[in-house]
Parts: structure tokens; sequence; C-alpha cells
């Protein structure tokens, strides 16, 4: 079980890699609202990466693009799954209650943060892998390779 530590504004938070049936039941609710994220995401991104964006730029992306119901079918099941907890104020992470333990009105930009790091943690290798296949499949097609000589991942 891998684990992950991160500090956002003045709070240490902890995670761990969610199961894989749970990691796929969020991509499927996620490609339904991400599209639009990206693409606002990638046009901040530019030539840059955009896992290597900065952290501040992404979340107020994503901010900008959340309703009621994104948090309440993604991100509450997204840290539940990954049980994540706030080290600094002993508590884990998983709904309305426990969010409202944690933040403040003061410091509730850290909360859309935390969501792109969790998120990123659970789903970049996902995505990482995704983009190396599709652009093994692009660069075949670009240079006439058949889909028989691809290199195996």
């Amino acid at each position: 079980m891998q684990q992950e530590t991160f500090i956002v504004g003045e709070k240490e938070y902890t995670c761990i890699r969610m199961n894989p049936f749970a990691a796929n039941k969020l991509l499927i609710r996620i490609q339904k609202i991400v599209a639009p994220i990206l693409g606002s995401v990638a046009g901040a991104a530019g030539m840059r990466g955009l896992l290597d964006l900065d952290v501040k730029v992404v979340a107020n992306t994503i901010s900008e693009h959340l309703d009621e119901s994104v948090m309440d079918t993604i991100v509450l099941p997204m840290f539940a799954e990954a049980k994540l907890y706030s080290t600094s104020d002993k508590k884990f992470i998983k709904d309305a209650i426990s969010i409202d333990q944690v933040f403040t009105t003061e410091n509730l930009f850290d909360l859309y943060e935390l969501v792109w790091l969790v998120g990123r943690f659970q789903f970049a290798p996902f995505f990482a892998q995704l983009m190396a296949r599709f652009g093994a499949v692009r660069d075949a097609v670009n240079t006439g390779q058949s889909q028989a000589s691809l290199p195996e991942k």
C-alpha cells in the first residue's frame, strides 16, 4: 500500500493509493467533467506538461469548474477511498463534517489544492500510461508503422 504525504498551507496530510476498483469507478465519473477542466488547464499549461503546472493555477481552474455534485460524487468518495488524513488535526477527511472540522473560510483554498494533489497522486500514473500509449500510436501513424510493430508496455 503506497502512501503519500502533502503539505498544504500550514498543515500536513497523508493518503494511500486507492484500490483499482474504486479508482476505476471514480475515473468513469471524472471523465464526464474532466474534459472541460483539462481544456482550461491545458490552455494555461501551453507547451508545459499538465502535471508540471503550478498547483495554485490548477486549483484555481478546478474551483472555477466545480459544483456541489462534483464534491459529492467525486471529491468526497476519492478522499474516503484514499483514507485522506490530516495529521495536523488528527482527523480523516471523508465528508462535509470533517471538511468543516479541518478547514475554515480563511484556508478554504487549501481544500482545492488538496483535491488536485490527491487526484494527481491517485490518477497521474493512469494518465501518464494513457498518454504514452496514445503517443506511441500517434507516432506509429505518423511514421507509417503498423500496430503490430508498436513497442510493448
